[in-house]
């Protein structure tokens, strides 16, 4: 069983991902470990938004409950949940992830003790690889003149770890006061300044957000993320300073009440 108060800076390996009684054509989650010197992050994406038809998210360790929850509470956007697995102490986990009508996807990993390397994955079956024996060394590419060509594998990869650590390392700066100033979303290098004021009646304040037809050009953030962002920026502002407040997100603003 983990130990909250603990830091337990081990790898982590997936030994299994599988869906019980499910539809053939449902497509299995992805999952993803990424691990860093005091950091690290288990990341989850289901084949289908949260909000269609999802129920409870367990994480039991040796059969004891680690986390439970429901499904839409602990997805970022709409489809993605992340865990920092740095409390969870070495040993057996299962995420289960429930469905309405009957199904569930089941998650299995092996946390390990810090410095203790996970086995490695094994070969694929001789009738799947006929080639010689792979390399870990990256392919350089090169045209007809003998030059080297950029690498798009290599490229993608460390564009995703770049989005992944963002992603796990993003949050909120605040300038001035209640009165007025700015909220910053930071995320890796990008940095998106929203202006708030202070409003009257029954609303609190409130954050300008760029309407959807100019957000790309404001921003220069895709309009595909302004959903996750703004729903990001609407609950840690909440989290942070003001808990007992509710909010509402519209075409151009988040109105906390």
């Amino acid at each position: 069983m983990s130990d909250p108060e603990a830091e337990h800076d081990g790898q982590a390996a997936i030994t299994d991902i599988r869906t019980v009684d499910g539809p053939a054509d449902l497509e299995l989650p992805t999952a993803q470990f990424v691990h860093y010197p005091g950091s690290q992050q288990l990341i989850l994406w289901l084949p289908k938004p949260a909000y269609q038809g999802y129920g409870e998210l367990s994480v039991t360790c040796n059969g004891v409950d680690i986390e439970r929850s429901p499904v839409t509470s602990r997805v970022n956007g709409s489809v993605q949940i992340l865990f920092a697995t740095l409390p969870w102490a070495p040993g057996e986990y299962l995420i289960t992830i429930t469905h309405a009508e009957g199904w569930r996807h089941i998650v299995e990993l092996s946390k390990y003790a810090a410095g203790e390397k996970p086995p490695l994955p094994p070969p694929p079956p001789p009738e799947l690889y006929s080639g010689p024996p792979p390399s870990s060394a990256p392919i350089i590419y090169r045209d007809g003149f003998g030059k080297e060509l950029p690498n798009v594998d290599l490229e993608m990869r460390a564009k995703a770890q770049r989005e992944t650590v963002g992603k796990f390392t993003r949050h909120v700066e605040y300038e001035g006061n209640f009165r007025g100033g700015t909220i910053t979303y930071i995320e890796g290098e990008r940095r998106i300044r929203l202006w708030h004021e202070m409003c009257g009646g029954d609303m609190k304040f409130m954050i300008d957000i760029p309407p959807a037809e100019s957000w790309e050009r404001v921003t220069g953030a895709p309009l595909a993320e302004r959903d996750d962002i703004v729903k990001f920026i609407a609950a840690r502002v909440q989290q942070e300073k003001c808990a007992t407040w509710t909010y509402k997100i519209t075409s151009s603003s988040i109105d906390f009440y």
